[in-house]
């Protein structure tokens, strides 16, 4: 079995379903936690659990959002030491559609046979030995994968393949491009990293000082439980503090 039937059979066969479960579990836990939060801490009683369907759904949007980029990351980094195995095979005289296909091999033993870059070019030399070209490979890949890295490469690269171009000068540029890139977010993560532990400790503080009043003094909170005003003024606050929430989250968030 050559490079691209072992990833599609290994990726088969993986521990996806597993993680998949483990994600959802997390997930359900994650929402079920806050739902409880809501119901303890902003009306005190268990009518508060009515909030666990929007819990469930802006869990997910953010859990979803944040495993996306992660994916996209890893998958750059990957993908950045594909090319610099390409290149390295161009050199050695090997051609483009073996080039790619041993570049597959040497990413599978650097990130493992699970990793996305695999999964997503598994059927590579499946479709080469149909005699598919292999910037119609590329372009599905650049598709799937959503990776702008992905995407310019590809497309420089299908440009070049058809008007004739040095492959290794491209390989190198995109490459660097790309090494240069996670540089810059590497360093943006550090100078980061303060405010957004700042933006963390600002979103519990809240959630703190109700659960404070709560222990300490709940007649002096009683007051916002039990009457239509204070579910009024306590769903107003919560609102305001998913939206504070949200927005905190966004604001550390800086892309590339």
């Amino acid at each position: 079995m050559g490079y691209g039937g072992k990833a599609a059979s290994q990726g088969k066969m993986g521990s996806g379903g597993i993680l998949e479960r483990k994600y959802m579990l997390i997930w359900a836990g994650i929402a079920f936690c806050a739902s409880g939060m809501v119901a303890v801490l902003f009306y005190n009683s268990p009518w508060g659990l009515c909030s666990l369907p929007a819990a469930f759904i802006l869990t997910g949007r953010v859990l979803k959002d944040q495993k996306r980029k992660h994916q996209l990351a890893q998958l750059s980094l990957e993908f950045k030491d594909y090319l610099y195995a390409i290149n390295g095979l161009l050199l050695a005289g090997y051609s483009i559609e073996r080039a790619f296909l041993g570049g597959l091999w040497d990413v599978e033993q650097l990130h493992g046979t699970e990793c996305i870059l695999a999964k997503q070019l598994g059927a590579m030399e499946q479709r080469l030995n149909l005699n598919e070209p292999i910037e119609n490979i590329l372009r599905d890949f650049a598709e799937t994968s959503s990776c702008e890295d992905v995407k310019n490469f590809v497309e420089i690269f299908c440009y070049a393949k058809r008007s004739g171009g040095d492959f290794t000068y491209i390989i190198m540029t995109a490459s660097g491009r790309i090494c240069d890139k996670q540089e810059v977010i590497k360093e943006i993560h550090t100078v980061m990293a303060e405010k957004a532990l700042e933006q963390k400790v600002m979103c519990v503080v809240p959630l703190g000082i109700l659960l404070f009043f709560r222990m300490t003094s709940p007649e002096f909170i009683g007051k916002l439980y039990g009457n239509l005003l204070g579910v009024i003024v306590m769903t107003a606050a919560l609102f305001l503090y998913s939206a504070a929430f949200f927005l905190g989250m966004k604001l550390v968030e800086i892309e590339v």
